[in-house]
């Protein structure tokens, strides 16, 4: 105050002043942002080996090591599997891009994520979703989903299971993923009014049962769009993704593309 005053009394602009505190200040935020990436980039290590990283949550030998899937295509359509499409017989959803099967480290990661409030692997599980999204538009000669009535959401939890856990995982993901990919992106578009008991283990059967009218959509936000993203962490039996596609189509979207990190494959007994 006494430094604000005497240069005040020697007849410097107030307005001056502002802007030199203001910025003072920007460029002390701007420094240490730049000091918390240098300390990040070289002290950060890899989650599964532990070996220096580069400040990424996986050092890039990790990253090209860890499974995913692989369509000879290359259009990463998982429904152009015949053993995938038969997962899903009664399907509305029209494409599903998935990353990697339900196995370590996603299992891992995801429960981590989901129940531990890891929140530094979000970015992680969003760079992977657009390696398939961007894999894909290289063998997809339509545009509908890049142009403005495409849009992108996530699957929904009851507010009963918000307040517990006090996040979305599908949420997170999906805001990272658009913001890379420069999608327009909206939370809101559908809402979990139907609290049910948890899916965990469950058959497809019960699943149905728990998920029927659990879902409400907001038209106003939906605006007429046609092609319509949803984002979700994991897909087990599909009913969940399928009974949004269902209330979405029967709202005039004319496509679903579902977008997962990891399927759950079925096992033989």
């Amino acid at each position: 105050m006494e430094f604000l005053a005497s240069l005040l009394k020697h007849g410097v602009n107030v307005e001056y002043c502002r802007i030199l505190v203001k910025n003072f200040y920007h460029k002390c935020v701007k420094n240490t942002h730049l000091i918390f990436h240098l300390f990040k980039q070289h002290t950060a290590r890899c989650d599964l080996c532990n070996n220096l990283s580069n400040g990424e949550l996986l050092c890039q030998t990790c990253q090209q090591d860890i499974p995913h899937f692989r369509l000879p295509q290359g259009a990463n359509n998982l429904l152009l599997w015949p053993a995938i499409d038969k997962i899903f017989p009664k399907r509305k959803f029209d494409r599903l891009l998935c990353y990697a099967p339900y196995v370590w480290p996603y299992d891992v990661w995801l429960k981590q994520f989901k129940y531990n409030a890891r929140f530094e692997i979000a970015p992680l599980l969003a760079q992977l979703l657009t390696a398939s999204w961007q894999e894909h538009l290289k063998h997809f000669s339509n545009s509908q989903w890049l142009e403005e009535h495409c849009l992108i959401t996530s699957v929904p939890i009851h507010f009963s299971k918000w307040k517990t856990r006090g996040f979305n995982q599908a949420h997170l993901i999906a805001k990272k993923f658009a913001k890379v990919n420069k999608l327009p992106y909206q939370p809101n578009l559908l809402s979990r009014i139907k609290k049910g008991d948890s899916q965990v283990g469950q058959s497809g059967a019960f699943r149905r049962k728990n998920l029927s009218n659990a879902f409400e959509i907001n038209k106003v936000l939906l605006n007429n769009a046609k092609y319509i993203i949803v984002i979700d962490d994991v897909i087990t039996t599909g009913t969940t993704v399928n009974e949004i596609s269902k209330i979405l189509k029967n709202h005039g979207v004319e496509q679903v593309l579902v977008m997962t990190i990891a399927l759950s494959l079925p096992t033989k007994n």
